[in-house]
């Protein structure tokens, strides 16, 4: 009997599989305008708060995948919760656009495709359950990065790394002796000026470390405060990582050549010093680790030792 009931229970599963992958295809193809929209602008190099989307979605299934049987446990219909959060995603750009507020085309595309996520998820919800969905809440909010980062986030967190890593830079520079002159963003060394942009604040290595930060703190820690720690400190290891970066070109191009600024290694040198960000962050994601085994009560420990 018990046989016969995990038979019925795995055709109901498949089934809601069948049904939300039907679901989920015609949501795409009713979608695709925005969608092929979001590759487009992802593609484009100048976007800065795109370029993540096209690994995300894979992420996010790897780990559906990888959790599947803790997942799909308890599943059962979830009317309401769906769709109600289906109607949460239709009504909220129709409400934003009518309010007037001005939106860039960046602005406009977060917008749209925020939608057609919280469309997606509402029918996670409505095919499978709020148990279901508790249990892949991870992934499923991971999705979020697929979205384009909104300007009103975008701005404040490029003001915020621009202005560290000018900070961090020009220390870095008179530590290492050379005469400088700093006036806001801009550095006057003996042979050359530099200008920290808010091109040079290291957004796309920042989010990646974000992106990177979130999964090592989901995939390796357990408490919640840990992985939230690591999060935190992965930004000032970033804006150290960038000042560096920006003190290594200047010190270059002023003792060496300055066509190093223009040259590929400014354009295009980010991954050595990324992997120094790595290098940096390893040790405290070790340490995290190390801290969350527990040590086993001393009745367990007595057990073992007893015959």
């Amino acid at each position: 009997r018990p046989t016969g009931i995990r038979h019925t229970r795995l055709i109901t599963l498949q089934r809601k599989h069948a049904l939300f992958v039907l679901g989920s295809l015609l949501l795409i193809a009713l979608k695709w305008p925005v969608i092929r929209e979001l590759i487009r602008y992802a593609w484009d190099f100048e976007n800065t708060n795109a370029s993540q989307v096209f690994l995300i979605p894979f992420v996010s299934g790897a780990l559906i995948y990888w959790n599947r049987d803790s997942i799909f446990r308890d599943v059962r219909f979830g009317p309401w919760a769906g769709v109600s959060t289906m109607v949460l995603g239709l009504a909220l750009p129709v409400a934003i656009r009518a309010s007037g507020a001005p939106l860039s085309i960046g602005d406009d595309l977060s917008l749209t495709v925020a939608s057609v996520l919280a469309v997606w998820v509402g029918g996670f919800l409505l095919f499978y359950g709020p148990s279901a969905f508790s249990a892949a809440m991870f992934p499923l909010l991971f999705l979020a990065f697929c979205i384009p980062i909104p300007s009103v986030v975008m701005d404040p967190l490029v003001a915020l790394l621009q202005r560290g890593s000018a900070e961090m830079s020009y220390l870095i520079i008179k530590l290492s002796g050379t005469p400088v002159y700093r006036q806001g963003f801009e550095f006057r060394l003996p042979h050359l000026a530099i200008l920290v942009a808010p091109e040079c604040s290291g957004i796309r290595s920042c989010i990646s470390m974000l992106i990177l930060s979130l999964l090592a703190g989901y995939l390796l820690l357990k408490t919640h405060w840990k992985r939230l720690a690591l999060v935190l400190v992965a930004i000032p290891i970033m804006i150290f990582k960038n000042a560096i970066r920006i003190a290594t070109l200047s010190l270059l191009a002023n003792y060496v050549d300055t066509a190093i600024i223009e040259s590929r290694l400014h354009r295009e040198g980010g991954i050595p010093f990324f992997i120094v960000a790595l290098v940096l962050i390893y040790p405290i994601l070790t340490l995290l680790i190390k801290t969350e085994r527990r040590k086993r009560p001393p009745e367990a420990a007595l057990r073992e030792v007893t015959p």
